[in-house]
């Protein structure tokens, strides 16, 4: 079931308060009614909504179990599906009371555009659409059919009153919520754009490891360091800047930083033989002029573009490919290298990997904790870095955190490693240190002094 999502950041958190909210509202005007509908002795209505309210719980179940984008949107749909037919057979215009259940329509498209600001996909768009389109064909059409069941004529009388209130009260509270979203995501961007500009962000460096445990390389790692507060990580901020189209900005910043230090590496005799991954977002690798700078920055920096590769997630293919592949050639050409990040995990075609200049694919952390959990995770694993390896790529096993995974990860053909097993991202001078330990002309690799 796609959809599921157990990582979220704090903007997520804010936009599934606001739905669960919706909800809630919800609950309680449809409690209300159920009330009602009793008292009256309104019996089908009761028995409509009892079955409303089950189909609605059974789809918040989905969404509490980690499916929170998929639940939302059946729940959605369960609610929308009821309206149209309240509207249809029991709400229908009479002498001087209009219909007013489709006001609700308008609250079940908000929750739709708040549940799409967390994840865009058609399938929610396309409800949004659908709702839209029913609450204007109930607001310009009176839709009176022979089928029709009209509810009695008393509390049809009191039903346009209470509807608009209730919808109008939903309707307030949703878009007030939002705005207080909009005002958080307004001060989130600016102190992104002062942390860019008065130097708040900073690096973090973690090793990369050849199979004898020695240091090959590093990955740079973008940290948020706001003034007296704690180190803040990429997740609670990137997906606000790609919002925002920052990214670019930052990424530059990324890559301007990450080959100083690489620079200031090739001038150190025991890490010369360094590289440097740098991670690249889609929207800053479509910039116009990304190419070109990249090379510009390289070549005023004094390092070797061949000590530097260039990370990319398959997301990246879901743009333009052809676009992509070229920029990748252009750049490959000019000795920069390339890895695809999370390998695995994507939906790219792996009929683009012959076309992409790559020399590295990193399997995903998740394939490397399945590995040690059971044959079938085993059997994942390895067949992922058989791929590679005949596809003549080097394989990186990342998220080592046990012996035992780093001995399987090798008996599978993997050369180069990355975890906390060998070590935490660091910082500037404690990469130094610990690249100074762990060189080829040492005696122990990192593995070696980690079981120590």
């Amino acid at each position: 079931m796609p959809g599921r999502r157990m990582l979220k950041t704090p903007n997520e958190e804010h936009l599934e308060y606001i739905c669960r909210m919706a909800f809630l509202s919800g609950l309680v005007v449809t409690v209300g009614w159920l009330v009602v509908f009793a008292i009256m002795q309104q019996w089908t209505l009761v028995i409509s909504l009892l079955i409303m309210g089950m189909a609605a719980f059974f789809s918040w179940r989905i969404a509490a179990g980690g499916y929170f984008s998929t639940g939302l949107m059946l729940a959605q749909l369960v609610h929308l599906i009821y309206a149209v037919l309240f509207c249809l057979l029991y709400d229908v215009p009479e002498a001087g009371i209009p219909r007013t259940t489709h006001l609700y329509l308008l609250t079940i498209a908000l929750v739709g555009y708040i549940n799409y600001q967390r994840r865009h996909t058609l399938a929610q768009m396309m409800l949004i659409a659908v709702t839209l389109l029913a609450f204007i064909i109930f607001s310009s059409a009176d839709l009176i059919y022979p089928f029709a069941r009209p509810i009695p004529y008393r509390l049809h009388l009191c039903l346009p009153l209470i509807n608009a209130m209730a919808a109008t009260v939903i309707l307030c509270g949703g878009i007030a919520a939002m705005h207080v979203d909009f005002s958080r995501h307004s001060e989130k961007i600016r102190a992104i754009q002062h942390a860019l500009y008065n130097h708040e962000f900073v690096l973090f460096y973690q090793p990369l490891l050849n199979a004898a445990g020695q240091i090959s390389g590093a990955e740079a790692l973008l940290r948020w360091q706001e003034p007296g507060k704690e180190m803040v990580p990429p997740s609670e901020f990137i997906p606000d800047a790609q919002r925002a189209g920052l990214m670019p900005a930052v990424g530059e910043w990324v890559i301007d930083n990450a080959l100083s230090a690489l620079a200031a590496w090739q001038r150190d005799p025991a890490m010369a033989h360094l590289t440097i991954s740098v991670n690249i977002t889609v929207d800053h690798l479509m910039k116009a002029d990304f190419v070109e700078r990249l090379i510009h920055l390289a070549d005023v920096r004094s390092v070797a573009p061949s000590r530097v590769k260039l990370e990319l997630t398959e997301s990246v293919f879901a743009s333009d490919i052809e676009t992509v592949v070229a920029k990748m050639h252009a750049l490959a050409a000019a000795g920069f290298r390339f890895s695809l990040d999370d390998f695995g995990t994507g939906f790219s075609s792996l009929n683009y990997l012959r076309r992409l200049p790559l020399e590295q694919i990193k399997i995903d952390r998740s394939f490397i904790s399945g590995a040690t959990e059971g044959p079938k995770g085993a059997v994942i694993a390895m067949n992922i870095a058989r791929m590679g390896l005949e596809l003549k790529l080097e394989v990186l096993a990342e998220g080592i955190e046990t012996a035992e995974q780093w001995l399987l990860m090798q008996g599978f053909g993997c050369t180069a490693f990355q975890g906390f097993y060998f070590s935490r991202p660091l910082s500037y001078s404690d990469f130094r240190l610990f690249a100074h330990r762990n060189s080829p002309g040492q005696q122990n690799g990192a593995a070696a002094e980690v079981s120590q």
